[in-house]
């Protein structure tokens, strides 16, 4: 009889350490997973505190607060060239103030060369654009933020920024001048060349390259330059290469759109409209100081 009961006290004492042990692995699990999440989640506020470091580095560095920089520009509808400013406000925001004098160039805009040679002796052969009326150009002046979107691209050599800036704008048309050539049978021969500008009366002359022996000089029609204001706002991402340093370079590819008070006309026989719009992609060199 004592070997059955002590079998059946075993068996008892089993059944009775199973659950026991069981909750234990239960309980030692959940302890495992609790120390893996609190492991993931400092991981994760380490990451932050070393993002908000690279912002603090990249975005104000104590020993540059302003720069100045001077930029080219390749638009889609011609070409710029100005200055920008900028101050350092707070960790990854500046203020910029910019201004840009542009060139504009309409779609339909192609240089050609007087293929006939006679009567080449009246006026130097120049290259010139058929159809063109006004030389046109801009000057913008405008008052930005630039906001840090990216610090530390690329294994820390690169940051990326968005620029969004606004102001007045202003548009200057030159008249644009050709030499052209008129023939006269009183009654022998007569040739001679006239420097004009586009006018519906010379139009059967003007717009046809039979009559065209090139453009006359550039300065030519300066003092009859129109001045139309207007107002524009422009969006663009910048990159900047390389730790903050007292060298600035910078690329900037962004758009421009600008409304006027009036057409600006720069061919004929062409739908002129109040307004400009364009894509650029710009670099810019310059200075920064404490």
């Amino acid at each position: 009889m004592r070997p059955a009961i002590t079998l059946s006290a075993c068996l008892v004492l089993l059944f009775a350490a199973g659950p026991a042990y069981a909750q234990q692995s239960v309980w030692e699990g959940g302890r495992e997973k609790m120390t893996s999440v609190k492991e993931k989640g400092a991981k994760q506020v380490s990451k932050v505190k070393q993002w908000q470091k690279h912002i603090r580095e990249w975005g104000l560095d104590s020993n540059y607060r302003h720069a100045l920089a001077l930029g080219l520009r390749l638009n889609t509808n011609g070409w710029s060239g100005g200055l920008s400013y900028l101050r350092n406000e707070s960790p990854g925001k500046k203020v910029i103030w910019q201004l840009y004098f542009s060139g504009l160039q309409h779609e339909k805009e192609v240089k050609q060369q007087r293929r006939a040679t006679t009567y080449n002796y009246l006026a130097k052969n120049t290259s010139y654009s058929l159809g063109k009326i006004y030389n046109a150009y801009t000057l913008q002046l405008a008052y930005g933020r630039e906001q840090m979107l990216f610090p530390a691209l690329i294994d820390g050599n690169l940051s990326l920024s968005l620029r969004y800036a606004a102001g007045p704008a202003l548009a200057l048309l030159k008249p644009y001048y050709l030499n052209l050539l008129y023939v006269t049978y009183t009654p022998e021969e007569h040739a001679y060349v006239q420097s004009e500008r586009f006018t519906g009366a010379n139009a059967s002359q003007f717009l046809n390259p039979a009559y065209v022996l090139g453009s006359d000089k550039w300065s030519k029609g300066l003092g009859e330059t129109r001045l139309i204001p207007g107002l524009f706002a422009e969006l663009a991402i910048a990159l900047e290469p390389g730790r903050p340093e007292s060298f600035v370079k910078t690329i900037t590819i962004g758009g421009n759109a600008a409304f006027y008070t009036s057409k600006i006309e720069i061919m004929a026989e062409r739908k002129a409209y109040p307004y400009q719009a364009c894509f650029f992609v710009g670099l810019a060199f310059g200075k920064r100081w404490k």
